[in-house]
Order: C-alpha cells, then sequence, then structure tokens
C-alpha cells in the first residue's frame, strides 16, 4: 500500500493534482471533496499495480487516494479544522478505459450490470433527462451517549458511494462502532451537491422509427446518474460515450428473469413424454402459472401463452409473438419495467 500511495502522490504531482487538491481546500465544511481526472494509461505506465486499482476495483483506489489526500493536507497545514481521514471524500474519473471488450458496456445486451462494480465505456442516446435536484454529498454523524467519545469530533462521517442511494448515507437507524448506541446527524454539518438523472438507449433504437417488418426486437433505456459539475453537460438528441460504473439502484428481491436456457427438469420431462405428440404440452399447460391459477383452469389460455412464448422471430407468418409474460401482484414493478408486448397476470 505505501508503495501505491508514494505513486499516487508521483502521479498527481505530475497531472497538476496537486496544484488542484491545493486550491480546493479553499473550500469550508465538515467534508471536503476533492475531484480528480485519472489517465489509466499514464497510471500503468507509472504503476502498474495501482492502474489495475483503479480499473478494477474502483473502492480501494479511492481509499488510496483518499489517505494521499488526508496526509498530504495534514503536512502541508492546508485545512484548519479537519481531525479525521474520513472528512476527505475523493472523487476519480477515468479519462478513458483501454478499448478492449471487457471495459465495455453494450446498451444492446442483456443482462447488462451483473458483474463487479467498476469502470465501464458506454455509448448512448439521450432521449430524457430531469431537472438538477440535490442529493447528500457527505454527512456527520455524533454518538447519542454523551460519555462516548463519538458524542464529539468527526468519527462517523458517511459520504455518497456510486451506486449508493439517497439511505445509504442518510438515515435513522446508523449505531456506533465503539459503543452501538444510535447515531444522530448533525444536521448544520451536511454537505449537499447537485444531481441530475439521464435516460440513455442505444442508438440503433432510432432505427425503429422507420418502416420495418414487424419484430419482437425492443430497447430499453438505461438511466445515468450526472453529479456535480456534471450537471447539465449532456442534451436530448445528442450521442455520447461515457465512463461510469454500473450498479442495480431499484431492487425487488421477488424479481427474476430466466435466461434462454431450457431447464434440465423440462428436458427431462419431454424426454419422458415423448411416446406421445400432446402429453407434454397437456401436461405443461395444466401446471402452468400454479401459483396464481389453480392447475387444470383455463388451460387453454395457457397454452395459448405459451406457445407465443416459443415462437421465433424467423417466422414471418408470426410478427406479432409475445415476449415477456409477467405474472405480479403490483402493476407498478412492471410499468417501471419498460417492457413491450408485455401480457401480465395479477394475483
Amino acid at each position: 500500500a505505501s508503495n501505491k500511495k508514494n505513486s499516487i502522490i508521483i502521479y498527481l504531482d505530475r497531472s497538476g493534482g496537486l496544484n488542484k487538491l491545493i486550491e480546493d481546500c479553499k473550500q469550508t465544511g465538515a467534508v471536503y471533496r476533492f475531484s480528480f481526472d485519472v489517465n489509466p494509461s499514464d497510471v500503468l505506465e507509472l504503476d502498474a499495480t495501482l492502474g489495475d486499482c483503479i480499473l478494477h476495483d474502483p473502492v480501494k483506489a479511492v481509499s488510496l487516494f483518499q489517505s494521499v489526500c488526508y496526509l498530504s493536507i495534514k503536512t502541508l497545514s492546508l485545512i484548519d479544522h479537519i481531525e479525521t481521514e474520513n472528512q476527505v471524500n475523493v472523487v476519480l474519473k477515468p479519462t478513458h478505459l483501454p478499448p478492449f471488450p471487457n471495459y465495455c458496456l453494450d446498451l444492446s445486451e442483456f443482462p447488462r450490470g451483473y458483474g463487479p462494480m467498476r469502470p465501464l465505456a458506454l455509448e448512448g442516446l439521450v432521449i430524457a433527462m430531469t431537472r438538477v435536484t440535490k442529493y447528500t454529498q457527505g454527512a456527520r454523524f455524533l454518538c447519542s451517549e454523551e460519555k462516548c467519545p463519538c458524542s464529539r469530533g468527526f468519527q462517523h462521517i458517511r459520504v455518497h458511494a456510486p451506486g449508493a442511494t439517497e439511505s445509504a448515507t442518510v438515515r435513522s437507524d446508523f449505531t456506533c462502532f465503539l459503543c452501538s448506541s444510535p447515531l444522530k446527524e448533525d444536521v448544520k454539518s451536511r454537505v449537499l451537491g447537485d444531481k441530475q438523472l439521464v435516460e440513455l438507449i442505444h442508438v440503433r433504437a432510432v432505427d425503429v422509427l422507420g418502416v420495418h417488418d414487424a419484430a419482437s426486437l425492443r430497447y430499453q433505456s438505461v438511466t445515468l446518474f450526472l453529479r456535480d459539475e456534471l450537471c447539465n453537460s449532456m442534451r436530448i438528441g445528442h450521442l455520447y460515450q461515457v465512463v461510469g460504473i454500473p450498479a442495480h439502484v431499484h431492487q425487488w428481491p421477488n424479481v427474476t428473469w430466466s435466461p434462454h436456457l431450457v431447464s434440465s427438469n423440462f428436458q427431462n420431462l419431454q424426454t419422458a413424454m415423448a411416446c406421445s405428440p400432446w402429453r407434454f404440452a397437456a401436461i405443461v399447460a395444466n401446471s402452468f402459472g400454479s401459483p396464481v391459477i389453480p392447475p387444470g383452469l383455463y388451460n387453454t389460455l395457457k397454452l395459448g401463452l405459451l406457445l407465443s412464448l416459443v415462437q421465433t422471430e424467423d417466422n414471418p407468418d408470426s410478427p406479432y409473438q409475445l415476449d415477456v409474460l409477467a405474472l405480479t401482484s403490483e402493476t407498478l414493478i412492471i410499468d417501471r419495467s419498460g417492457f413491450f408486448k408485455c401480457t401480465c397476470l395479477f394475483r
């Protein structure tokens, strides 16, 4: 770690980052934010392990830069009232990524963003954006137990991390790491920043506006979070190349997706029923949707839905087959999923 920190100091000195650090120390508050543009190629030439850390473990890289910045501030006496390393909020912004498939996120592929949280490059067309709102960059918490050392000072500082929601930074159920007493926020020390949401979609999605044969292929947009100095940097209708960290912000534990693979149970059932041309379809239709509809009811309807699901796009006589079959008791989840040609069965 010490070698990496020495490399960070050398890189910041060469790239002008130290001068930017000194300039940014003029800010006031309980949390001090420092943003650095990082060129991965230059870092890799200087220290390969540090460059690998920036590309594949951004959380650890931020921690290393945070430590270097804090030590620099204390050594040069840049800020008088800084007490702990937790008060330093570092944001690393890679200028580019290696031009290899593993560092690219294709908006036309699914699933997206299920890998480790690391920087990826993506390209998309802006189709919608929100107005600029506020979010919590950092917050200070104090222990509710007056005799605890954490009832004063800056031991409990929480800052925004990539992919985190507002509740991960500010909420009421945090506890002290020394005495486990509840923490209370020092609201006067909260630091706010700007936030803007942008909807990106694959550029090929615009092609559907032309005259084409009906097909089941659809494109779904992704939400890009612009923060602080990046707000209002995009325009609707423009194509952008972006470097960011994919994350699942909204997750529902009961919502799952099924890949295009036939399970072994289905294969075994089909093999066992191969002696009859209709028995396999009858058994599947009879038991299909059993959590919603008791077996044996609406078999004709369920058989029709199943047949529509398994039709292929190569059949020109059936361009209106069913793409997605959703079973839910909450319509809002389906609406936010952006499904097209979707049949919903509600409990």
